[in-house]
């Protein structure tokens, strides 16, 4: 008998010892203190006992440990909360005066054909945010893999087009983001879905767009998206020089407005001071429109192994040829991005030399140098400048100074000042991503972590 069956054999057991038993009996001695139910599939509930959830907690982890392809596309919350609505009414359907053994193999049969329907059934879709991008409305769209940015009213209209928003509901829109005033809509569900695109969008003047091909459940679908969204914003900011001040203005609407952070001072024998600073800038810098698109074409290489890192993001099967190198980009990216978000000097520091680590292949300094000679031509015992350490004695201090002591615990600077240690490693991961990015489009034949560094 498989672990799962057993596990079915031991809920119908102790569902059979619930018979008779009050709702207040059900709960003695569990700490959740409210009635565990799950549907029973006729609109009514069955209440069990917290033994019986835990049984239902160890049933679907093993259904979905069975299931590996699985494991990037579905939350393991959600597939608890399916399994629980599918053995509902399995179970309510099932007699317990028979021995449980006999009837654990085919109600498994049931759970695992429902399942394996809910999964059928799941389909791609198009996740939209608002975001502030630049403080110029007028760049045209975009595309980074699976992520389009575009102005607006474009993405309205392109989703007018698609028979995804009623043209009442466009003009509608668009008087409000132009300032005027609308009357109330007669209808409740146009209401709501008027207000779902005002609120998700806010005051932004682009929407970030990413398409999922695959499957993914609702949670799941959701988290890739936002992360396939805030990369996007990344590899856009790493066309300017300081990735992280550009990416104080691209910013998702998702994550909170921009807000004041205020605090107040205490000087003995003077009044209280107050100081306060905004979050984040409003919108990112200001680019014509023609001096972007010369971006894009100067960084084509870049973004195309952007967009390449994405896709696989996006893909639970990761269907790639190559998937070793997009893989340690992808985890370069996520540190890179960290860092340039980090307020505190020492963790971003940590961030952009995490982001070296995954192009060296986690092999410390040695590997860091190894990837910078042969993408940018450095010599570790390079000056950064004339009057500046080498290379070598730069990385020793950034990654095992800053980097592993810190994470060890065996720091003795906590409290110092990184801020200039700060810069200087977001400005050589910047240079290491992009070379490599552009290395990655320009040599389809590389495949391996280690081809960053030959």
């Amino acid at each position: 008998m498989s672990n799962p069956e057993k596990i079915i054999e031991d809920i119908l057991v102790a569902l059979r010892a619930t018979q008779g038993k009050s709702a207040t009996a059900l709960t003695k001695g569990d700490s959740f203190q409210l009635p565990r139910l799950i549907p029973s599939g006729d609109g009514g509930t069955i209440q069990i006992t917290k033994e019986i959830d835990d049984h239902i907690t160890r049933l679907a982890r093993d259904l979905k440990t069975t299931r590996p392809a699985l494991a990037r596309n579905i939350k393991d919350g959600e597939w608890r909360s399916w399994v629980r609505s599918s053995i509902g009414p399995l179970l309510a359907n099932t007699s317990l005066s028979a021995q449980p053994a006999k009837r654990a193999q085919s109600l498994l049969k049931k759970l695992d054909d429902a399942l394996n329907g809910i999964v059928a059934n799941l389909n791609p879709v198009e996740h939209a945010f608002g975001t502030s991008l630049f403080s110029n409305s007028d760049v045209p769209p975009f595309t980074i893999g699976p992520v389009t940015f575009e102005p607006r009213e474009v993405w309205l209209d392109r989703k007018a087009a698609e028979g995804e928003v009623a043209a009442i509901t466009q003009r509608r829109v668009k008087r409000i983001w132009a300032g005027g005033r609308v009357g109330p809509r007669k209808n409740n569900r146009d209401k709501l879905r008027e207000g779902d695109i005002v609120k998700a969008i806010g005051p932004c003047q682009y929407v970030c767009t990413v398409k999922l091909s695959a499957a993914f459940a609702s949670d799941a679908g959701l988290e890739t998206s936002l992360t396939a969204a805030r990369l996007a914003l990344a590899c856009a900011a790493l066309a300017f020089e300081t990735p992280s001040v550009t990416l104080q203005g691209f910013n998702l609407h998702y994550d909170g407005p921009i807000h004041r952070q205020s605090a107040l001072t205490f000087i003995p024998g003077k009044i209280i001071l107050s100081g306060s600073r905004l979050s984040r800038r409003p919108t990112g810098p200001f680019i014509p429109a023609k001096a972007w698109q010369a971006e894009l074409t100067r960084f084509a290489d870049m973004f195309a192994a952007c967009g390449e890192v994405l896709n696989n993001l996006v893909d639970p099967a990761r269907n790639t040829s190559r998937p070793e190198l997009l893989e340690a980009l992808l985890q370069a990216l996520i540190w890179f991005e960290k860092g340039c978000r980090e307020v505190g000097d020492l963790m971003a520091m940590i961030g952009f030399t995490a982001s070296l680590d995954a192009l060296g292949k986690g092999t410390k300094t040695k590997g860091i140098l190894m990837v910078l000679e042969a993408r940018l031509g450095i010599k570790r015992r390079d000056a950064i400048n004339p009057q500046g350490p080498t290379f070598q004695s730069l990385l020793d201090t950034i990654y095992g100074e800053g980097r592993s002591r810190t994470i060890h615990g065996t720091s003795q600077k906590i409290g110092y000042d990184w801020t200039n240690m700060r810069g200087t490693a977001e400005h050589l991961a910047r240079y290491a991503l992009v070379a490599c990015l552009a290395h990655v489009a320009q040599t389809p034949g590389a495949t391996q972590t280690d081809d960053l560094k030959r």
